[in-house]
C-alpha cells in the first residue's frame, strides 16, 4: 500500500546554486549585487546570507561554507552594508527600479510592505497633480 506522503504535493525550493545564479543575473542586469530585502525571494536570499556570515564572524555555526563565501565574493557580493546617505524617497525609488527588473513590471501591490505603500503614495500625489 503506497503511503500517504507519496500523494502529497511538496513544495520544492530551490538549491542554493539556483539563488546564486539568480544573483549573478541580478548583477549582470543592475551591475550590484546588492539586493533590496524587500525585494522578493532574492532578496530574502540575500539577507540570509549576510546573517550567515554574521554568525561565521561571531564563531557560530554557519551554513556558509568556504566555497559559497569565496562565490559571492567572486561576483562583487557585499556583506557587511553600510547604510549609504540616501533620503526615502531616492531609496524607495531604487527598489522601484529593482523590482521592475526582477518582475518585468512596476505594479507592486499594496501589500508588499514598505515599497507597496510607497508606490500607492506616489500614485496618490500624482492624481492630486492632475486635478
Amino acid at each position: 500500500m503506497p503511503s500517504s506522503l507519496s500523494n502529497e504535493k511538496r513544495t520544492i525550493y530551490p538549491s542554493w546554486d539556483d539563488r546564486f545564479q539568480e544573483l549573478v543575473d541580478f548583477k549582470a542586469i543592475n551591475g550590484h549585487a546588492n539586493v533590496v530585502v524587500s525585494s522578493g525571494l532574492l532578496g530574502g536570499w540575500v539577507s540570509n546570507q549576510r546573517q550567515a556570515f554574521r554568525q561565521l564572524k561571531e564563531g557560530k555555526h554557519s551554513p556558509l561554507t568556504i566555497e559559497r563565501r569565496e562565490k559571492l565574493e567572486g561576483i562583487g557580493f557585499v556583506f557587511i552594508c553600510r547604510p549609504t546617505i540616501t533620503t526615502p524617497w531616492e531609496q524607495r525609488f531604487q527598489e522601484l527600479v529593482d523590482f521592475k527588473k526582477i518582475n518585468g513590471h512596476a505594479n507592486v501591490s499594496t501589500k508588499s510592505g514598505p515599497l507597496g505603500t510607497w508606490v500607492k503614495d506616489q500614485r496618490a500625489q500624482y492624481r492630486l497633480l492632475k486635478e
